[in-house]
């Protein structure tokens, strides 16, 4: 019996394991119903059997990616397995909708990594504003429909503030309260700083104002962040009533806001009120630091008080408590500089020097410009050769100060020289170099070889700006070459450079001087269009061209035409 039934029971055993397969065959599988491929795919991914897939032959669709996350809400790594294997699919990329339901899922779940990791992806999504709508109706919706993980929302608008998408954030922070969800102080305090070095800083204070209508108390960071925003608009007496007020609520102001303070009255010329905030300072028991000395010195150099910004940097000396470094003695070196007393900036450089300082580009840099600014060219030429025995390399700015300095010395070839030094040393030139070494042509009147530099330009993929077209303007201008100006004109305008009447005058100069007065009164007329006047300049050129002309009857009508006392005067000459 045994021996008859064993090869009988074997046979079953093969038939049962031969047939099971013939259910997972393609064809089969591409009639499965879509409730019974979503059901098989969310059993497959939550027992992490993703090889299986495979088998299913499905296509990836934003629909049934959306499904899959939706069945699988409440197993956050399970969603987020099966969300990553839809993203390296090659002929699929999830939408920015399933990148808001898979946050809100990895959200609830506290896998924060993962949330803030696939928002930096989603948000690298938008492109424009309307994104920022979608993006925000998709997360309210999801959020609406599965009750969970509001957090989303602040994180959100964090992510935009991090990534100076300050529209998006503002528009998140905007909507954020008309569903009852506080932004968080952290975000804010992100979108505040981004709004500041944006240099918004009106609309900084507006979302400040709104931060405290709905109740979000500040701390001391966002105290300095009002505070330089208020200074970096001009308003540093409103920032100093801001620190006072602050502090009669009992709010801590740090030494960063009122640094911001001290920089603003600098910035400002005003360095009585710098002082008097130092003194604030030491009155509420906060001892300045070698931030506190530099600001106070890069104000006086700014006024070009430079006894009383050495005395700064003595008293700094002074003080063991305060750090004096390389940043504090360059500034003295740069104000130095800016005002010609080179012995001066070299003198401070050396002491800096003997305290067992070290070189940095910024002085290097810095005395260069002041040599080539006061015409001391082969000083800068010595200097520049020097910066290897301080284990210095020169940057982009060292080469374009000296060649500029060159150029404004006639010396072309030396530097165009220094322009083929500076691709040996790794350094390609950029828009100024060019910029700089065209005017240098221009100005010893070597148009031709202008225009072929202006070719090697365009060929090396450097794109020309508003500088390089206004040079080229001027020089054809000069040689009288208008069918080139014309040329240039028509792209100046293609490319909206023609933004103020610098670029305006020099083409109503040139062909007023050619006596193309129609030519010259068309480009009055587009001037006027794109909402620019016409100034003293502009005038006298247009009467200098109809009186060359003889033809003064033009210039009496011009005078009419443009409405202005300086016309008129101009058409009496």
């Amino acid at each position: 019996m045994l021996g008859y039934s064993s090869p009988h029971l074997l046979h079953l055993h093969r038939s049962f394991h031969l047939s099971l397969p013939l259910r997972w065959k393609v064809r089969d599988e591409s009639k499965l119903p879509w409730s019974e491929l979503l059901d098989r795919i969310t059993r497959l991914v939550v027992l992490r059997r993703f090889d299986a897939l495979g088998g299913l032959r499905f296509t990836f669709s934003d629909e049934l990616l959306d499904s899959v996350l939706h069945r699988l809400r409440l197993n956050a790594t399970a969603s987020l397995g099966f969300f990553q294997i839809a993203s390296k699919n090659p002929y699929f990329r999830p939408n920015v909708k399933s990148y808001c339901r898979l946050v809100h899922i990895l959200a609830r779940a506290q896998m924060y990594d993962d949330t803030r990791a696939y928002l930096n992806e989603m948000v690298s999504l938008c492109k424009n504003s309307y994104s920022a709508f979608v993006i925000w109706s998709e997360l309210l919706r999801i959020y609406r429909e599965y009750s969970f993980a509001p957090i989303v929302f602040d994180m959100t608008l964090k992510a935009y503030a991090k990534e100076s998408m300050l529209k998006h954030a503002l528009y998140m922070f905007d909507n954020m309260p008309k569903c009852g969800q506080i932004p968080s102080l952290r975000s804010c305090n992100c979108l505040l700083s981004g709004l500041v070095r944006t240099g918004d800083s009106y609309k900084a204070v507006l979302v400040y104002d709104q931060m405290i209508r709905i109740g979000i108390v500040p701390d001391a960071f966002t105290c300095s962040i009002m505070v330089n925003a208020y200074c970096r608009d001009g308003r540093v007496e409103r920032a100093k009533e801001f620190v006072e007020e602050m502090d009669k609520l009992g709010f801590e102001i740090n030494a960063i806001a009122y640094h911001s303070l001290i920089d603003g009255y600098a910035n400002a010329g005003d360095m009585e009120g710098a002082e008097q905030v130092l003194e604030l300072m030491q009155k509420r028991g906060i001892r300045g630091n070698q931030v506190t000395g530099t600001l106070l010195m890069k104000g006086y150099c700014n006024q070009s008080r430079m006894e009383a910004a050495e005395k700064v940097l003595r008293a700094m000396e002074d003080n063991k408590s305060a750090d004096v470094d390389e940043f504090a003695y360059g500034v003295l070196v740069n104000g130095y500089c800016n005002i010609g007393r080179m012995q001066d900036a070299v003198r401070v450089r050396d002491r800096m020097l003997r305290f067992g300082l070290k070189m940095n580009n910024y002085i290097c840099n810095s005395l260069i410009n002041g040599y080539c600014k006061f015409r001391e060219v082969l000083e800068a030429q010595r200097l520049l050769t020097g910066m290897a025995e301080w284990n210095l390399k020169p940057d982009t700015y060292t080469f374009n100060t000296l060649i500029d300095g060159l150029c404004r010395e006639g010396l072309l070839d030396k530097a165009f020289m220094l322009s083929k030094e500076m691709v040996r040393q790794g350094i390609e030139p950029s828009v100024v170099t060019y910029n700089t070494l065209l005017k240098g042509l221009c100005r010893v009147r070597s148009f031709n070889e202008a225009l072929r530099l202006w070719s090697v330009m365009l060929k090396k993929g450097v794109i020309p700006n508003e500088v390089t077209y206004g040079t080229l303007l001027y020089g054809s201008l000069k040689m009288d070459n208008l069918e080139l100006a014309l040329r240039l004109w028509k792209e100046i305008l293609a490319r909206g450079l023609a933004k103020n009447n610098i670029m305006f005058n020099t083409m109503i100069c040139g062909l007023c001087r050619a006596g193309k007065m129609a030519e010259a009164e068309e480009i009055l007329e587009k001037m006027k269009e794109l909402g620019l006047k016409p100034n003293k300049i502009t005038l006298r050129a247009l009467s200098d061209g109809y009186c060359k002309v003889v033809n003064l009857e033009n210039v009496s009508d011009f005078s009419v035409k443009s409405g202005t006392a300086e016309g008129q005067r101009s058409a009496q000459m």
